[in-house]
């Protein structure tokens, strides 16, 4: 992935530390138990609360950084990493404030466990600066960069409205939850697609995206099925691009939308 415009716009003073969050779980265990023996002093886990320390080996920590040279390095052998992060906050402080994104709580019912740097999820958070827990979960952070499709991309963050907070639990309003949570198409299709090597190497971040992109694809042709959805976002991800603009898939794609055929037999090339 292209790193052009996130190295040249880190900061040159001393007072700002650089950060990478990545994921353990996106290496198998003993991979991420080695690379932690080897990096104690510069790791700090975001699941601090006594109920998901068991899961650290699996979930987000924070890596510190000295200097641009050894980020590009982290950055082409580290597997999953989902944000570089600038901060005036020393790496421990930070990673304890950024603990608190790791529960939030919906409009109806109990704190859940979210990804909350993800593209879509972060992105909603780092605009909800009319809220207390934006002052709390932003404080110090000067840069945010999530992984695109082909570059690093920098967050927009708003500046906190409230200057004097008095909570940092993340509690989301209806419509902030809406814009946070995948319709079951978007899981069920990630979860699916993770599962074939067409997958791999794909940061998490992007794989999401390019799963929405192929489901809005699908709408696009003509496909209102949710199952259709799924299964052309599927055929698309997993190299049948080709296939699905070709002539031949065009001239049968109305019989599927019109119920004369299934997708599945349009895709195999039966009973055109």
């Amino acid at each position: 992935m292209d790193t052009t415009e996130l190295l040249a716009a880190l900061p040159v003073r001393t007072e700002e530390a650089i950060c990478i969050l990545f994921e353990a779980g996106a290496q198998p265990e003993s991979s991420f138990l080695a690379f932690k023996g080897r990096h104690e002093d510069r790791l700090h886990s975001l699941y601090i609360h006594p109920q998901l320390t068991e899961l650290q080996n699996y979930g987000p920590w924070l890596l510190a950084v000295d200097d641009k040279e050894q980020l590009r390095g982290y950055l082409e052998i580290l597997p999953g990493c989902v944000a570089v992060i600038i901060s005036t906050r020393y790496p421990f402080f930070l990673a304890v404030q950024l603990s608190r994104g790791c529960t939030i709580v919906p409009p109806e019912g109990a704190a859940v466990l979210v990804r909350f740097y993800t593209g879509h999820v972060i992105g909603a958070l780092a605009a909800g600066a009319q809220y207390d827990w934006h002052a709390y979960l932003f404080n110090g952070i000067t840069q945010w960069w999530l992984p695109g499709d082909v570059q690093w991309q920098r967050l927009s963050i708003l500046p906190s409205a409230n200057k004097t907070p008095t909570s940092h639990v993340i509690r989301l309003d209806k419509n902030a939850w809406q814009q946070i949570s995948d319709r079951p198409e978007v899981s069920r299709v990630l979860k699916e697609w993770q599962q074939m090597s067409t997958s791999l190497g794909v940061s998490p971040c992007a794989q999401r995206l390019m799963v929405l992109k192929a489901l809005n694809k699908a709408e696009s042709v003509g496909l209102e099925h949710p199952a259709d959805q799924m299964l052309y976002a599927l055929c698309y991800l997993n190299g049948g691009k080709q296939m699905l603009e070709s002539e031949d898939f065009y001239t049968a794609l109305p019989k599927v939308v019109n119920g004369q055929i299934r997708l599945s037999q349009a895709i195999s090339g039966v009973s055109y």
